[in-house]
């Protein structure tokens, strides 16, 4: 989108940060990240959800990993957050680059519709290499439940992403959660239905 719209991509970015900014503090505060010093908002956009975990953990350091285009909007939004020494960001394409670390905790809100089966399950494996022992891999997006066709709004939602993508499309928990199973997490639960799944290494 950047490349071939830039003025819509700021504006898709302005538009995913405002929502963002409303739930970002109470999923945060629901997470309970005490004791993590480290966290990976892996495709971040803005850096929404870092600023609110931020916010809310005085003592976490994040780090937001996305397209070169799209963190030149995330530096200006960190830096009116006033957290810029707290929150790093860190260019690359998540699927053929390294991802730092090792991280206490790697959050990936949003990412899987856009992307195939195939290539979910190799990016939950690759975030497991990239996170300290123990740590944690927090997955949020808008699932399916099992039958595959509720939420309604989900259900309409994976509509549009299979109309408007190239690959992407929308699955369940369990997917996720098996993603994470095949990639050696020792502990996966679904912490809220049909929208955050964990796996601790």
């Amino acid at each position: 989108m950047f490349e071939t719209d830039p003025d819509l991509g700021v504006n898709v970015l302005a538009v995913l940060h405002r929502i963002g900014k409303q739930s970002g503090p109470s999923f945060a505060q629901r997470l309970n990240l005490e004791g993590a010093s480290t966290l990976l908002d892996l495709g971040g956009g803005a850096g929404t959800n870092a600023i609110a975990f931020c916010s809310v953990y005085p003592h976490l350091q994040a780090t937001v990993f996305d397209l070169p285009q799209t963190l030149r909007v995330t530096e200006r939004i960190v830096k009116d957050a006033g957290l810029d020494q707290r929150i790093t960001l860190q260019p690359g394409d998540f699927n053929r680059d390294p991802l730092g670390g090792p991280y206490d905790v790697v959050l990936m809100s949003d990412i899987l519709h856009y992307q195939d089966g195939a290539g979910n399950a190799a990016l939950v494996k690759k975030v497991f290499t990239h996170l300290a022992p123990g740590g944690r891999l927090v997955i949020k997006d808008r699932f399916l439940d099992a039958s595959r066709t509720s939420p309604a709004w989900t259900t309409a939602f994976a509509v549009h992403i299979l109309v408007n993508t190239e690959r992407g499309q929308c699955f369940t928990t369990a997917d996720a959660m098996q993603w994470m199973t095949d990639a050696g997490f020792e502990s996966v639960t679904e912490l809220e239905q049909t929208a955050v799944a964990q796996g601790i290494k």
